[in-house]
């Protein structure tokens, strides 16, 4: 085995001068046979180079631990027979390593071992890892896990479903005041009310501490209804959902059973009615989160067999800065449902009951906005809100 000497021991701490320059590996074990009497022999499978430099001072009893040091740094040992000192090549075992995971489970880590090193044997353990590989692989394993193990970025947002009619938000807007101390406030409000009001669906982003200023406004004038207001934590990667439903029974038909009588029973299915939330392809960075959101909601415009709803669908993706809002507007409803009424006693009497018995029919225009905001962002509202109204209108 040939070692041409060109770089230092990166295990020898001492500076070194050259000595046996272009020296073989067999030539230095033949100059540490010569300064320690010991002897020697090197196992023929040992065939890779090695560098070494050799100082000036060197002392015979150190060559013994140089050599020791070669060995260890390119996987050979020695085996001592009585006098004599054998250079083997060490021979790759496997054994047995574990890793304790502090932020994902093993379940997620696993099938990513299990692809890139499919030979190695991998088992668990509440959040340990383990192993029954060489130790090299060990050693790539825990770079590899040490990368993938790390909290999940998370943020919470506020999605708020809020109701109003036009009418009601247009005259308040032609009555705001905007020649008061606050005036830019209040242009930023009326460009506000503007959206709310606009014909098209809008998706326009806000200050935080300025929409929650302006809804808290018109709360106070009783112009809006929140319908629910929910605050979800997102997490990179994951998907939420949020719902709250009734189960509502519907008549699907009638089933004859048939006995001594004839008896007929309704079949009902249940539907959800209600609200769901679904906030998935979630990418979180420091100022900002990514998302696409699916939302319905629906409600039981009428009590019957058979009853009504009306549902309202948004699916749409979004960017939310920290400390901003965005508006969803626009979303417009108008809907008809009957209404039975009926005069009690009268309506019971035989033949002449029908006569205090009436279906009208209701129309309800309503118009919905969403709200989804940053939650780590202050919202406090800026002072010197304008306009207040009473009972008695607007002033």
């Amino acid at each position: 085995m040939v070692a041409k000497i060109i770089a230092v021991l990166l295990i020898i701490t001492n500076v070194f001068a050259v000595d046996l320059v272009n020296s073989s590996f067999v030539d230095f074990v033949r100059f540490v046979s010569n300064s320690t009497n010991k002897n020697f022999i090197i196992d023929e499978d040992i065939n890779k180079n090695i560098s070494i430099i050799i100082p000036h001072s060197f002392k015979n009893k150190d060559s013994y631990k140089v050599l020791v040091s070669v060995l260890r740094k390119n996987n050979m040992y020695l085996e001592r027979f009585g006098s004599v000192y054998y250079i083997k090549k060490a021979k790759k075992i496997k054994k047995f390593h574990s890793y304790k995971l502090v932020f994902l489970l093993p379940d997620k880590i696993i099938p990513i071992l299990k692809k890139y090193y499919p030979d190695i044997r991998v088992s668990k353990s509440k959040k340990t890892i383990i192993f029954h590989c060489f130790d090299e692989d060990y050693k790539q394993i825990v770079k590899l896990i040490s990368l993938l193990d790390k909290p999940t970025k998370s943020k919470k947002i506020k999605i708020s479903l809020i109701s109003y009619k036009d009418n009601d938000l247009t005259e308040f807007g032609l009555n705001l005041d905007i020649g008061n101390s606050n005036s830019e406030f209040t242009a930023r409000y009326k460009t506000f009310l503007d959206n709310l009001v606009s014909r098209s669906s809008l998706a326009v982003s806000y200050k935080t501490f300025d929409i929650t200023a302006f809804f808290s406004d018109l709360q106070t004038h009783e112009l809006i209804d929140f319908k629910f207001s929910p605050t979800l934590s997102l997490y990179d990667g994951k998907t939420t959902t949020f719902s709250i439903t009734q189960n509502i029974p519907y008549l699907e038909g009638t089933r004859q059973i048939n006995g001594d009588n004839d008896i007929e029973n309704n079949v009902y299915k249940y539907n959800d009615v209600g609200s769901l939330i679904n906030i998935d392809k979630v990418s979180i960075t420091d100022n900002s989160i990514y998302f696409h959101i699916s939302m319905k909601y629906e409600v039981v415009l009428e009590r019957s067999v058979t009853p009504t709803t009306s549902k309202r669908l948004i699916d749409n993706y979004l960017k939310i800065n920290d400390g901003e809002s965005v508006l969803i507007a626009g979303l417009k409803s108008d809907e008809l449902s009957k209404v039975h009424r009926e005069i009690p006693l009268l309506s019971s009497l035989p033949v002449l009951g029908d006569l205090f018995k009436w279906d009208s029919d209701k129309h309800n225009e309503e118009t919905f906005a969403i709200v989804i905001s940053s939650v780590a962002a202050t919202s406090q509202p800026p002072a010197g809100l304008p306009l207040k109204r009473d009972a008695g209108g607007t002033k």
